[in-house]
C-alpha cells in the first residue's frame, strides 16, 4: 500500500506524492512482537476467568467455547460467553463444545481484530492488533484509541451510524472468534445495553462478587437470551452509551500511541475532503454547475487556499472557468463523472500535504495530515507567511502536487484573491446557503480582476493537428460514457419521483447533480443466469453487479431563495428498472468532518466514497456481506473463479483510486464529446499535443523507467515522451492504445 513521499523538487518546494515502493509499515518482527503480547494478555485474562470460576466446573469447562469478545471488561466478557455456551445446550452442554476450535486466544485475537477492522474503515489487521495492544486486549478502549488517534471530532457513542458499527462489528467479530453461538451473543450484548438496569445488574455482578455468583449472572442473562429477540434498532436507542462511558473509565490504564502511520489517516482525510466537496457543490447554483462549472470543478476546483476548504473549492473552480474557458461551449450535464471527482480530491490531499511542508520546513508529512485533521483543513490556522512571496510559493508546491494545469498561474492567483471586495460579497451571501447566479457572476468579475493585478497573462496552449483514427476513438469513448451516464440519471429521477410517492412529499423537488455512483456493488455473479442476462444486455462485459449505488443532490421547493440542495443516497437495479421501486430511495447527513463513514463492503472495495444512510439496513454491501466476508465465503456462487472478499483485499483493490492523480480515467472522454461539429478541428488539434505531452498513468510508471528529475513530478507518475510511448505501445499494444486514448485529454477540458 503506497504512502507518503517527498519528490526531488527544485528549489525550496516540497512536493508529495505516492510511493510505489514504500508502504510505512512496521517490520514484520514488529508485527510478529505485537500479535504474541496480545496473545499473551487474552492468556492472562482467560487465567483469571478460570479463577473466578473454579468453584463452578459445570461452566469452567465452557472456557474452550469462550471469547473475549464483549462490551465490557475482558474477563467479564469471557465469563459472558462462557455461560451462554452451557445455556445454549443446558443439558449436558456437549454439543455446545462440538467442533469448536479450542485454540481460545487465537480464535479471541481473530475476533478482537475483526471487531476493530469492522467497526472501522481502512483499517489494517496488523494496525488493529497495534491498537488492541495499547488497549490490554479492551476491544471498546481499543475503539476509543483509534477515534482519538483518527482525530474522530464527530464520534458519537449512541448515535445511529454508531449504533449501527457496533451491531455490524459484534456480530462480525463473533463470527470470527468462532463462538457457538455467534448471533446469539451479539444479541445479548445489545440486549444487556438496550435495558440500563440489567447492564449496570451485570456489572455489579460481574465485577464486585464474581467468584460467587455465575448462578446469579446467568439467571439475569437467561432473562435477554436465547428466546428474547435482540430489540429493533429504535429501542436500543441512546442505551449503548453505557458501555462507551464504561470504556473511557478502563481508558486511563491504556498506553498511547507511539507509531505514527499516516496510511490510514490519509484515508480519513480524503473522506473529510469529500464532504467538503459535496457541500460545494449544493452551493453552486444548479444551472451553472450543470452547463459550465462541472468542468473547472472537476480539472481545478482544488480545496487548498486562503478560505475554508468549502469557499476555496468554489473559488477556484469560478477563477479557473473565467480565466481558462474551455475552446468550446460544453452542453450541460446532470452528473459529474465520480471517478474524476476521486481524482480532484486526492489532487487537493496531496497539495494541502504540500502547502503546509513548504510553507513550514519543520513539518513532515505524518504531523501536516494530522495538523490537517485537527484543523479541518484550515490553512489559515497556520503561521503567517512571512511575504507574499513565501506564500506563493507554498501555493505553487500546492498546484504542482494536485497536478493543477496552470500551477503558476494558480499560485499567483491565491496569494492575491483575498481581496476586500471578495470577503464582502461572500459574506454576504452567508457561509451555508446556495450562491445565486447574480452572485456566481461578480464573484467571476472579481477573481478576473485580483488575477490580472498579478501582471500573469492567461494564455491559452496553441494545438496542433490529430490522427483522423485516434479523433474517433475518442469521441465514441465519450458517447458511450454519456451513455452510460444518461441512463442513471434517468433512474435517479425515477428513484426521487418513487420517493415523493411512497413519503407523500409536498415539497417540489429537482435534481441538482448526481454526484458519486459505484455500478459495481452485488457481484460479480458469474453464475449462467447472471452471465446470460448480461450478455443479452451488453456483451463486453464479463463480470455482472446486480446493484447500483449512488448519491444526488436534491433542491427542493425548486424557486424560494438560498434553498440548500438535500444529500441523497439510492440502490438502484443494473439489470431491471422496476425492481428499483422494492430498493432504497432516502436522504441521508452531510458528512461531517472526522466522521466516520457507514460501511458498504462494495463501495470500499472499489475506492468510491458514497455517503450511505446510517439509519437503515436495507441495502446490500452491509451486515450480510461482512459477516459473509468475516465467514470466508464466497458472496455469490462463482464456480470457476469464485471472489474472496476480505479486509486486505478490499484496501488493497481501493488503492488504485485512492491514489490516482494522473490523466487516465475513460470518464475524461465524456467532456470531449460535448463538442458542436464545427469544433472538430479544435478537438483534433488540441488532442494530438495533448499526445505528445501524455502523462502515463501508475501502471505504466511500473513498466517504464522514466527518467528522474523531471519538471513535474509526482512519485511513481512520471512524464514520459512521444518516443517513450512508441516503445510502450510496440511491447503492450493493448495498454498503450488505452493510455493513448485516455491519458491526454485532460488540458482540452
Amino acid at each position: 500500500m503506497a504512502n507518503l513521499r517527498a519528490n526531488a523538487s527544485t528549489g525550496h518546494l516540497r512536493v508529495y506524492g505516492t510511493s510505489l515502493s514504500d508502504d510505512g509499515a512496521l517490520p514484520r518482527e514488529e508485527r510478529e512482537q505485537d500479535t504474541s503480547l496480545l496473545l499473551r494478555k487474552i492468556e492472562l485474562h482467560r487465567d483469571e476467568a478460570v479463577k473466578l470460576l473454579a468453584s463452578h466446573p459445570d461452566l469452567l469447562r465452557f472456557l474452550d467455547a469462550a471469547t473475549s469478545v464483549g462490551l465490557l471488561d475482558l474477563v467479564s466478557n469471557i465469563v459472558v460467553s462462557a455461560m451462554l455456551a452451557a445455556a445454549a445446550d443446558p443439558v449436558d452442554g456437549a454439543s455446545a463444545l462440538v467442533g469448536v476450535d479450542k485454540d481460545m486466544k487465537q480464535r479471541s485475537l481473530d475476533g478482537l481484530v475483526a471487531f476493530l477492522t469492522c467497526f472501522f474503515p481502512h483499517l489494517i489487521d496488523w494496525e488493529a492488533v497495534r491498537y488492541l495492544v495499547l488497549a490490554q486486549a479492551d476491544p471498546l478502549v481499543a475503539a476509543r484509541i483509534v477515534v482519538e488517534d483518527r482525530r474522530t471530532k464527530c464520534f458519537r457513542p449512541g448515535s445511529a451510524a454508531t449504533n449501527g458499527a457496533l451491531k455490524l462489528a459484534l456480530k462480525c467479530a463473533m463470527v470470527a472468534a468462532k463462538h457457538p453461538c455467534p448471533s446469539e451473543l451479539a444479541g445479548v450484548w445489545l440486549s444487556l445495553c438496550s435495558s440500563l438496569d440489567t447492564l449496570e445488574k451485570a456489572v455489579s455482578l460481574l465485577s464486585a462478587v464474581r467468584p460467587n455468583s455465575p448462578g446469579d449472572i446467568l439467571h439475569t442473562l437467561a432473562k435477554q437470551m436465547p428466546v428474547v429477540p435482540c430489540p429493533a434498532p429504535d429501542a436500543i436507542g441512546s442505551s449503548l452509551i453505557r458501555p462507551w462511558e464504561l470504556a473511557a473509565r478502563r481508558s486511563k490504564h491504556a498506553a498511547k500511541v507511539t507509531h505514527q502511520y499516516s496510511w490510514s489517516l490519509r484515508r480519513v482525510l480524503l473522506h473529510t475532503i469529500h464532504g467538503f466537496y459535496l457541500q460545494a457543490l449544493a452551493r453552486m447554483p444548479g444551472g451553472e454547475l450543470r452547463s459550465r462549472y462541472h468542468r473547472s470543478m472537476l480539472k481545478a476546483g482544488h480545496c487548498y487556499g486562503p478560505f475554508d476548504p468549502v469557499t476555496n473549492i468554489i473559488v477556484n473552480t469560478i477563477w479557473y472557468e473565467a480565466t481558462f474557458p474551455p475552446l468550446s461551449q460544453l452542453d450541460e450535464l446532470d452528473i459529474l463523472g465520480t471517478l474524476n471527482l476521486m481524482r480532484i480530491e486526492a489532487q487537493s490531499f496531496y497539495g494541502l500535504v504540500s502547502f503546509l511542508c513548504t510553507h513550514d520546513k519543520d513539518l513532515n508529512a505524518d504531523q501536516a495530515i494530522r495538523f490537517l485533521l485537527d484543523t479541518d483543513l484550515n490553512l489559515a490556522a497556520t503561521k503567517q507567511c512571512s511575504s507574499v512571496q513565501e506564500e506563493q510559493e507554498a501555493f505553487r508546491a500546492a498546484a504542482t502536487a494536485a497536478w493543477h494545469p496552470r500551477p503558476d498561474a494558480q499560485a499567483a492567483f491565491l496569494s492575491s484573491c483575498k481581496t476586500p471586495a471578495v470577503l464582502s460579497l461572500l459574506s454576504d451571501n452567508g457561509g451555508q446557503q446556495q450562491l445565486s447566479s447574480q452572485c456566481v457572476h461578480q464573484l467571476a468579475m472579481l477573481l478576473s480582476s485580483a488575477f490580472r493585478s498579478t501582471g500573469m497573462l492567461a494564455q491559452q496552449k496553441r494545438p496542433v493537428a490529430i490522427y483522423e483514427r485516434r479523433f474517433h476513438l475518442t469521441m465514441d469513448e465519450g458517447h458511450i460514457q454519456r451513455r452510460a451516464h444518461r441512463r442513471i440519471s434517468r433512474k435517479v429521477k425515477a428513484a426521487l419521483s418513487r420517493y415523493e410517492v411512497q413519503n407523500s412529499e409536498q415539497a417540489c423537488h429537482q435534481l441538482h447533480v448526481v454526484c458519486g455512483v459505484n455500478t459495481y456493488v452485488s457481484g460479480p455473479d458469474e453464475s449462467m443466469h447472471s452471465i446470460m442476462m448480461q450478455k443479452k444486455k451488453d456483451p463486453v462485459e464479463d463480470d455482472y453487479y446486480h446493484h447500483t449505488h449512488a448519491n444526488f443532490l436534491v433542491t427542493r421547493n425548486v424557486g424560494s431563495v438560498g434553498s440548500v440542495p438535500v444529500l441523497f443516497f439510492a440502490e438502484l437495479s443494473n439489470k431491471n428498472d422496476d425492481q428499483d421501486s422494492q430498493l432504497l430511495c432516502c436522504p441521508v447527513e452531510f458528512p461531517l468532518p472526522g466522521a466516520e463513514p457507514v460501511r458498504c463492503l462494495f463501495c470500499e472495495q472499489e475506492g468510491i466514497r458514497i455517503v450511505h444512510p446510517a439509519s437503515w439496513e436495507g441495502f446490500h454491501g452491509h451486515q450480510v456481506e461482512f459477516v459473509k466476508t468475516v465467514r470466508g465465503e464466497d458472496l455469490f456462487e462463482n464456480v470457476d473463479y469464485p471472489e474472496e472478499y476480505d479486509n486486505d483485499r478490499i484496501l488493497t483493490k481501493s488503492e488504485y483510486v485512492t491514489n490516482t492523480v494522473a490523466d487516465g480515467f475513460d470518464e475524461d472522454c465524456m467532456y470531449l464529446g460535448l463538442l458542436k461539429g464545427g469544433d472538430k478541428t479544435k478537438l483534433e488539434e488540441a488532442v494530438n499535443q495533448l499526445m505528445a505531452m501524455a502523462m502515463v498513468t501508475s501502471l505504466a510508471g511500473k513498466i517504464l523507467d522514466a527518467p528522474a528529475g523531471a519538471d513535474r513530478v509526482v512519485a511513481g507518475f512520471r512524464p514520459v515522451g512521444v518516443l517513450r510511448c512508441r516503445s510502450l505501445r510496440a511491447c503492450f499494444p493493448q495498454l498503450a492504445t488505452s493510455l493513448f486514448q485516455l491519458v491526454a485529454l485532460r488540458e482540452y477540458m
